[in-house]
């Protein structure tokens, strides 16, 4: 399978600087030169404030930040991780993933994503998701030949909502969803924690997705998402999927007041409309699969939609597979 290029402009990876300078090799020097601004991988690190914010923040909190510069600088792709995600060094200074999860939690919670995908990658994958467009999943022919594109990607701009996001775009390079998860260990399993979802932030985003929703045989923007995560979720092995809610998402912190208006997706809807369960810690517990409707039930001036809607929600799973090659385990317990 070969992925149309598009243009992707509010997602692109906004990294300044091509190659960066010799990088040290320890987290006490990676420290050093990101405070001193000898390392600047971003022009979020010239701001001398930043730097003065980092430092503080980095004494106040030793340990997770030595524990996540060690990641780094151990890391196969420190570069272009670095470069990809500039604020990754300060990742633990700030409410991260839920408004729920502690620093040493969350900087866990990193280490630990970033071990288990680059192991599942492997290099050449794992290097094309922190590109600019992404690794790209599948490439999705609708009705009236609209083209659908959907992808992995790594980018610094959903940084608070988590490390990694399945992005569906129209062939314009026009935004439909974007989906953001970590993966961690919650309860003593692997869970993959969903930290953000939303659509396009347009004037006429109501409309871009009416559209699209046509083109996709009824499908929303949104599902079409979520049944790729499910594939992915599959060949990460992972043993469970959790989601924030409306009250647990990371916008809800003190610290991030000002941004909860750009909260456009109602969670909690969205997650039981999908089968899930909200839990005690204010998270909803998701189904591994969707069940889908039998042939019989369906009025039948609709089935030919729905055998359409299915048929591509398979080809999208054989898409995931061809890019994911490695044996998709079977027993999500969600």
């Amino acid at each position: 399978m070969r992925c149309v290029e598009i243009k992707v402009n509010s997602m692109s990876q906004l990294t300044d600087i091509n190659t960066l300078p010799a990088l040290p090799t320890t987290p006490l020097a990676l420290f050093i030169a990101l405070c001193s601004g000898k390392l600047i991988p971003h022009s979020l690190w010239q701001s001398p404030k930043f730097r003065r914010k980092y430092l503080l923040r980095g004494l106040l909190l030793p340990v997770p930040t030595y524990t996540l510069l060690t990641m780094l600088t151990r890391h196969p792709h420190y570069e272009q991780l670095l470069s990809s995600q500039p604020r990754l060094p300060c990742r633990n200074h700030r409410p991260y993933l839920t408004n729920r999860l502690g620093r040493q939690a969350g900087a866990r919670a990193v280490i630990l994503h970033y071990q288990h995908i680059t192991e599942r990658l492997g290099v050449t994958l794992f290097a094309q998701h922190l590109g600019g467009a992404g690794l790209c999943l599948a490439q999705i022919a609708a009705k009236d030949e609209q083209r659908y594109v959907m992808s992995l990607i790594s980018t610094h701009t959903l940084d608070r909502e988590g490390e990694a996001s399945i992005i569906l775009r129209d062939a314009a390079g026009q935004l439909l969803c974007e989906l953001t998860f970590t993966l961690c260990q919650h309860h003593g399993q692997l869970t993959l924690m969903i930290g953000g979802l939303q659509g396009p932030n347009n004037p006429d985003a109501q409309q871009i997705v009416q559209q699209a929703t046509k083109t996709l045989y009824g499908l929303f923007p949104k599902r079409v998402v979520f049944e790729a995560l499910l594939q992915v979720s599959k060949w990460l092995d992972v043993k469970a999927i959790c989601a924030v809610s409306n009250a647990t998402h990371v916008y809800r912190s003190l610290r991030y007041g000002s941004r909860k208006k750009l909260m456009h997706a109602d969670y909690n809807d969205f997650w039981e409309m999908l089968g899930g369960t909200a839990t005690a810690e204010g998270y909803y517990s998701l189904p591994a699969a969707i069940p889908r409707k039998e042939m019989e039930e369906i009025a039948s001036k609709k089935r030919s939609e729905y055998r359409k809607r299915y048929a591509l929600l398979d080809q999208l799973e054989q898409d995931i597979r061809q890019v994911l090659p490695r044996p998709l385990s079977t027993h999500v317990n969600a």
